[in-house]
C-alpha cells in the first residue's frame, strides 16, 4: 500500500528493537497480558515490613498444606495383616495443619489429616492452648515443647476448614479475634507459608517417597515404589524436626536468635496472653454429647459426674437432657450445659484428674476380659490396671492422636456401649458437694462405721 502511494517501505524491525520498545511499555501492563491479573499482583506487589508483631500469641497464622511426601496411609501394624497388592493402593499424600506464632517463629501446634477438614483444624488450634511436652517425648524429642500462650488474632486463609461455621464457632467461644486477609494473596500469611517452605526443602529431600515440587524436577524418581513411611513414622519424623532441629536453630527474620530463645526472652520481658480458663476451653473445643440425668449426676465413658447444678436440675427440671463437654486429655471433670449455663462437673471416682481417654480405654479393654462376668470393679483395680500400661504403648497412643486415626465419637459412643460394668466407689461424698445439713439434700449414711 506505501509503494503504490509512492511512500517509504516500513522496515520489519530486529528482535532486539522489538524488545528494546517493549521494555519502555508499563511492565505491570506486559506482565498481565502475559501471564494474568494474579500473576502480576503477586510479582508486583508492594509491601513493607510486613504485620509487625510484639509479643508471643499477638498474632498466630494457621494453614493447611499438602506434604510433598508419599507414604502408607495406615498404621503399621495394620499393614502387617494386609496383603502387598492392598498396600500398594494405601499410598498417598498427607495433608498438615500448622498453627505457628508470628513474633517467635514458633510452631505451636501441628497435625496430619487425610482431607482438609474443620474438625482436624479445629483440634490444631485447641493444642496451641496445651503443654504439647507429652508429644514430643511420645516422639523422642529431647527438647520440651512447652510454647503456651493465649491468641490475639487468628489470620487464616479462606479455605473450606476455616470458613466452616464449626470453625468460625469454636474460635468465637474462646474468645479469639479471626482474620481473613485476601485471596489469592500468600505473603499475607507469610510466616506459615515460610514454614512449608522450610520443611519442603529441609526435611522432605531426607525422606523416600518425596514427589519433589513440580513433575519436571521430580523426572523419572519412583516416588510410589519408594514409599515407606507410614502415618506414625511421618508424624515422628515431623515432631523430630520441629521440636529439636527448627526451634534449636538460629532464625533469619530473628537476627539469628532461635525461636525457642525468642520465646523465653518475649514470655520473660512483655509476658503472654492469657490462655482461655479450663470451663472456656472446654465449652469450645470438648467433644460435644448429650446425656441423661442420673441420681449420681451423667454418665461419660461409664464414668460418673456430677456437680451441685446436677444435682438440683434433677430435683427439680423437668428437661432430663443436659448436653456435656469432655475433654479426652482429661477426664477428672467436664463441662456440663443446665439451663442456658456452663458448670464443671467433677468425675464422682478417686484418680481421674488428668487421665487421658485413650489409658482409660485400653484399662478397661483388659479387664473386661479378665472379668467378663462382673457387674462392678473396685477403683483400685482400675488403676492397677492403667499403671500396668506401657509407656511405649501410651506413646504410640498418644502420636496417633496427631494423625487421622485419633478418637472419633463414633468410636466413644461404640465403647461406652460395650462399657458393661461400673465402678464401685470408696468417696462417699461427691467432691464440691458440701454438707447443708438436710438428710434429704446430704443423704443417709448406711454403711456401718
Amino acid at each position: 500500500r506505501r509503494r503504490s502511494e509512492g511512500m517509504t517501505e516500513l522496515a520489519v524491525p530486529s528482535e532486539r528493537s522489538l524488545l528494546r520498545r517493549l521494555s519502555l511499555a508499563d511492565p505491570y501492563y506486559i506482565y498481565a497480558r502475559r501471564w494474568g491479573i494474579d500473576a502480576a499482583n503477586r510479582k508486583f506487589n508492594l509491601f513493607e515490613t510486613g504485620v509487625e508483631a510484639l509479643f508471643p500469641g499477638e498474632r498466630v497464622e494457621m494453614d493447611e498444606n499438602r506434604l510433598d511426601v508419599i507414604s502408607l496411609l495406615a498404621l503399621a501394624r495394620i499393614l502387617d495383616h494386609l496383603p502387598s497388592e492392598q498396600v500398594e493402593r494405601l499410598k498417598g499424600r498427607r495433608w498438615l495443619y500448622v498453627a505457628k506464632d508470628c513474633a517467635t517463629k514458633c510452631i505451636l501446634a501441628m497435625r496430619l489429616a487425610e482431607t482438609p477438614n474443620a474438625q482436624d483444624a479445629i483440634r490444631t488450634l485447641r493444642d496451641v492452648f496445651h503443654d504439647r511436652t507429652a508429644y514430643a517425648l511420645a516422639a523422642g524429642c529431647e527438647s520440651p515443647w512447652d510454647q503456651v500462650a493465649g491468641i490475639g488474632t487468628l489470620v487464616t486463609d479462606q479455605g473450606s476448614a476455616f470458613i466452616s461455621e464449626e470453625f468460625r464457632a469454636v474460635t468465637q467461644s474462646a474468645g479469639i479475634t479471626l482474620h481473613y486477609p485476601q485471596g489469592a494473596q500468600p505473603h499475607l500469611r507469610g510466616n506459615v507459608e515460610s514454614s512449608f517452605h522450610t520443611v519442603g526443602h529441609k526435611l522432605m529431600p531426607l525422606l523416600s517417597g518425596r514427589t519433589f515440587f513440580s513433575p519436571v524436577e521430580r523426572a523419572d524418581y519412583p516416588s510410589e515404589q519408594l514409599a515407606c513411611l507410614d502415618d506414625d513414622d511421618l508424624i515422628r519424623i515431623l515432631l523430630t524436626f520441629v521440636v529439636d532441629i527448627y526451634h534449636n536453630e538460629p532464625h533469619g527474620s530473628l537476627k539469628g536468635e532461635t525461636p525457642a530463645n525468642c520465646w523465653k526472652r518475649l514470655a520473660a520481658e512483655p509476658g503472654l496472653l492469657p490462655v482461655p480458663d479450663g470451663l472456656t476451653l472446654r465449652k469450645a473445643f470438648g467433644r460435644p454429647m448429650t446425656r441423661r440425668l442420673r441420681g449420681d449426676g451423667v454418665l461419660f465413658s461409664g464414668l460418673s459426674y456430677s456437680c451441685d447444678a446436677l444435682r438440683e436440675a434433677f430435683l427439680h427440671s423437668p428437661e432430663r437432657d443436659v448436653e456435656i463437654r469432655a475433654d479426652l486429655f482429661d477426664l477428672g471433670w467436664i463441662a456440663v450445659k443446665v439451663g442456658t449455663a456452663w458448670h464443671a462437673a467433677t468425675c464422682s471416682h478417686r484418680g481421674f484428674d488428668g487421665m487421658r481417654y485413650t489409658d482409660w480405654q485400653e484399662a478397661c479393654r483388659a479387664l473386661r476380659i479378665q472379668h467378663r462376668r462382673a457387674a462392678a470393679l473396685s477403683e483400685e483395680l482400675v488403676h492397677r490396671a492403667v499403671a500396668r500400661i506401657s509407656e511405649t504403648n501410651r506413646a504410640a497412643a498418644l502420636r496417633m492422636q496427631l494423625t487421622p486415626f485419633h478418637v472419633t465419637e463414633a468410636e466413644i459412643a461404640r465403647n461406652e456401649k460395650a462399657l458393661h460394668f461400673s465402678l464401685t466407689s470408696s468417696v462417699t461424698q461427691l467432691p464440691g458437694a458440701g454438707q447443708t445439713g438436710d438428710p434429704l439434700d446430704d443423704g443417709f449414711d448406711i454403711l456401718p462405721p
